[in-house]
């Protein structure tokens, strides 16, 4: 089987004009993405079959060959990642390894099956790969129930047991502090959005900090440290990283990200998206600030500064 590329994000570096207005110019790929604002795998067109293993198992069988006829998020939100959901909530032994693997390998034989191109890579982005629950809704331990690791870490696991295919992992991280300074402010969207109480800077990245220390590579912070993440990644999979900046300024997106035989597009040809609109520059500012006396009050400022390798 050809080469599964996903695009984990991270968050905050363009996902929503990518996902909107480049992916979809993908001809040489077969694209599986989350759809633009839409958040993925919390709540789902099919909702009823998260976490219910004889639900998920009836769905992927259900799949037909109008598959890519449809939204290709509903593939993303429907079949992957109750898969996912499954791996993080089912209590780990032989007879579950073997469900999720066989459940997995069925899935994307599927997707080859009906492919206009068999020897087409599918490309898979969605940025919720490169979160949990915990880290998406600022929880300083994770919940019963819910992951406690990057969930694209048990992608690659039940692709590669499963035999459909080897991953590759396309990366864009961002200068940390305004990388935290805008998943901050986003965590505060999200968690109003739950009627959830709001929460300062400086209580963000005193959370974020004590589930990173509780459970290394599984909080917000994970991403800003990025030689260190880089390293976690290329112990499963082969990763393509690159920095905000050259996303920006890139003539050649695909080639950018290590798509090959794709047409050339700039990014600053297309709109400004997501731009969170209830805070100045001025305001920004004063969060950065924030953030960064919170990351050496709690002793991960040192090492986010060292692990650095993009603007």
């Amino acid at each position: 089987m050809p080469d599964i590329v996903v695009h984990i994000g991270a968050p905050r570096t363009g996902t929503t004009v990518l996902q909107k207005y480049i992916f979809p110019k993908l001809k040489e790929h077969q694209l599986i993405q989350k759809t633009a604002y839409n958040s993925t795998g919390n709540t789902t067109s099919r909702g009823e079959i998260i976490g219910n293993p004889e639900e998920v198992s009836r769905y992927i069988e259900s799949l037909g060959e109008d598959l890519f006829k449809k939204d290709t998020h509903q593939i993303l939100d429907n079949a992957i990642m109750p898969i996912l959901s499954l791996n993080a909530t089912l209590k780990s032994n032989k007879e579950k390894d073997n469900f999720l693997k066989k459940l997995t390998g069925s899935l994307f034989s599927k997707l080859e099956a009906y492919k206009k191109n068999p020897r087409m890579p599918l490309f898979i982005s969605t940025e919720r790969l490169c979160d949990t629950s915990a880290s998406l809704r600022c929880y300083s331990k994770h919940s019963e129930g819910h992951e406690k690791k990057f969930m694209i870490y048990a992608l690659i696991e039940l692709i590669e047991k499963s035999n459909s295919g080897y991953t590759n992992i396309t990366l864009c991280l961002r200068e940390p502090i305004g990388y935290l300074r805008s998943k901050y402010l986003r965590t505060y969207f999200i968690r109003e959005n739950f009627n959830e109480r709001p929460l300062s800077p400086n209580e963000y990245i005193q959370k974020q900090a004590t589930l990173e220390s509780r459970s290394p590579g599984s909080s917000a912070l994970a991403p800003s440290m990025h030689t260190e993440f880089i390293q976690q990644l290329q112990r499963y999979a082969f990763v393509k990283a690159f920095g905000f900046q050259e996303l920006l300024k890139s003539d050649d997106i695909f080639s950018l990200m290590g798509l090959q035989r794709e047409d050339k597009f700039a990014f600053r040809s297309f709109p400004r998206e997501n731009k969170l609109p209830f805070v100045t520059q001025e305001e920004e500012q004063i969060i950065e600030s924030i953030i960064t006396q919170s990351l050496k009050q709690y002793g991960f400022y040192g090492r986010i500064m060292k692990a650095q390798m993009f603007e």
